[in-house]
């Protein structure tokens, strides 16, 4: 605050000035006389002014200047070294860039894999009219597929104990119903890797390597083939025994069943049961690999 005495002492200084030189007051507010033209100030008074410099002062002044290496590793989250590890920080960044590549590509290895590529049951080298591969007779996806572990060496024939059919698309109508009776058992899809109409159409079923469901003990060791009909009264043909023994000619070729491969009657392996029928267990010796062990305890009716 502004007293009489700082005016009174405003006063005396004042009555000091000379012509020939200047006076000029400083205090705390920072009130400074500016001379006149031609004039330079002689002299200069400060009163009760504080931080005042006389003369050159120096300034100390750091700088820290980070060389591109150690910037661009804290970039990458890197707590790297200083400007004189260079080389260490250039072998610090390749290893962490090798290792999010191999994260990565290990990472796309199992989306592609496991993900997003399927596998899809192995399609057999036949093209003749009297086989229709699943899209033919306009089979539902199945729920899940588990694949068998190639080679097998039995092939099991069964029947399905239902109609008889020996025309395309009654047959297709048939087949479409029994895919739809096993997914309600729980089956996930068709049961068998293959059925056979009364005529000696080959429909996949399953597929060549895929796990079947007929016989429990069977099934992770064997292929399935189950002939439409109810074979106890229905009768077989020549046609089908030679169409499936084209179609086990092609799957050896493809090392689904080893070249020693037995076939089967469902019953010879499941005694004192009825199926395949009858009337199939009299052609099964048209089966070159037929093994007859047990053959008495298959039931006729």
């Amino acid at each position: 605050m502004w007293s009489e005495s700082d005016g009174e002492r405003e006063n005396e200084i004042m009555s000091t000035s000379t012509s020939n030189s200047e006076v000029v007051r400083m205090d705390e507010r920072g009130i400074a006389c500016v001379p006149g033209p031609g004039q330079q100030p002689t002299s200069l008074q400060f009163i009760k002014s504080k931080g005042i410099h006389v003369g050159d002062q120096f300034v100390s002044v750091t700088q820290t200047v980070h060389n591109n290496e150690v910037v661009k590793g804290r970039l990458l989250g890197l707590e790297l070294v200083s400007a004189k590890s260079t080389r260490q920080l250039r072998c610090s960044i390749a290893v962490f860039v090798c290792w999010v590549l191999v994260v990565a590509s290990g990472l796309a290895f199992f989306i592609f894999h496991y993900v997003l590529a399927k596998k899809l049951p192995l399609d057999l080298d036949i093209h003749e009219p009297w086989y229709l591969r699943r899209g033919d007779w306009q089979a539902m996806l199945p729920y899940s597929r588990e694949f068998l572990n190639l080679p097998v060496k039995n092939v099991l024939i069964g029947h399905s104990a239902t109609e008889y059919c020996d025309e395309k698309y009654a047959c297709i109508r048939l087949m479409l119903a029994i895919q739809n009776d096993h997914l309600r058992r729980g089956w996930d899809d068709i049961g068998p890797n293959f059925l056979v109409s009364g005529n000696g159409i080959v429909f996949e079923g399953r597929g060549a390597d895929v796990f079947p469901v007929m016989m429990v003990d069977w099934n992770r060791r064997s292929i399935m083939i189950m002939f439409l009909g109810d074979y106890r009264y229905d009768a077989s043909s020549i046609a089908q025994f030679e169409h499936v023994s084209v179609l086990l000619e092609e799957l050896v070729k493809k090392q689904v069943l080893t070249p020693d491969y037995t076939v089967w009657a469902s019953c010879q392996l499941s005694p004192h049961t009825v199926s395949p029928g009858i009337k199939v267990l009299e052609r099964m010796k048209l089966f070159e690999h037929w093994k007859q062990t047990n053959v008495s305890l298959c039931l006729k009716s």
